[in-house]
C-alpha cells in the first residue's frame, strides 16, 4: 500500500465571529450527521467528531464582521459556493431523510435540492448528477449535502 493511500481528511478548521452561538448550531446540526461533540476544558475552541474526521471551530481574535461566501448562479437557479463544507450521503434517499431531520430542528435551507448534470466531471460516471442541499451557519458559512446519482441512460 503507498503512503497517498492512507491519506484521509483529518479536519476542517472554521473561525466563527461567536464561539457560543456556532456551538449551539454545531450541536444541532451536526448530531444529525452523526458527529459528537469532543469534550475539552477551553473557551477558545470547540470540535467535533466522526470515525477520523474532526470539525474544529474557533472564534476570531479581534472579532470582525461577519463575512459572506461568494455566491454565483447556477444553471438551475441555486448559487454555487466556493468555500463550503461538503458532507457526501449514499443516496438521494438519504439525503431526502437527512433534509427532513434538519428541517424538524428548524435549521432553514440556504438552497433545497439542487441537481446539477456532472458528465464525468471528477471522474464521475457519465449522464450522472450532482444532488444537493445547503444551509448556512451563523457566520453564512455553508454546509452542504450531497450525493452523485447516475441519470437514465439514452
Amino acid at each position: 500500500m503507498s503512503n497517498s493511500a492512507r491519506v484521509h481528511l483529518g479536519h476542517v478548521s472554521l473561525e466563527v465571529s461567536d464561539l457560543e452561538r456556532s456551538q449551539k448550531f454545531y450541536d444541532a446540526f451536526l448530531s444529525t450527521l452523526g458527529f459528537r461533540r469532543i469534550p475539552h476544558t477551553t473557551s477558545l475552541w470547540v470540535g467535533y467528531r466522526k470515525g477520523r474526521t474532526r470539525i474544529w471551530l474557533t472564534e476570531e481574535r479581534p472579532r470582525r464582521a461577519v463575512r459572506k461566501a461568494p455566491r454565483i448562479p447556477t444553471k438551475s437557479g441555486a448559487d454555487w459556493v466556493s468555500d463550503h463544507i461538503g458532507f457526501a450521503v449514499p443516496s438521494v434517499r438519504a439525503l431526502a431523510g437527512l433534509e427532513r431531520e434538519l428541517r424538524k430542528k428548524r435549521f432553514k435551507p440556504f438552497y433545497g435540492l439542487d441537481r446539477q448534470r456532472i458528465d464525468g466531471f471528477a471522474g464521475a460516471p457519465k449522464r450522472s448528477y450532482y444532488v444537493s442541499h445547503a444551509w448556512c451557519d451563523p457566520d453564512n458559512n455553508v454546509l452542504e449535502l450531497y450525493t452523485n446519482v447516475e441519470g437514465p441512460s439514452r
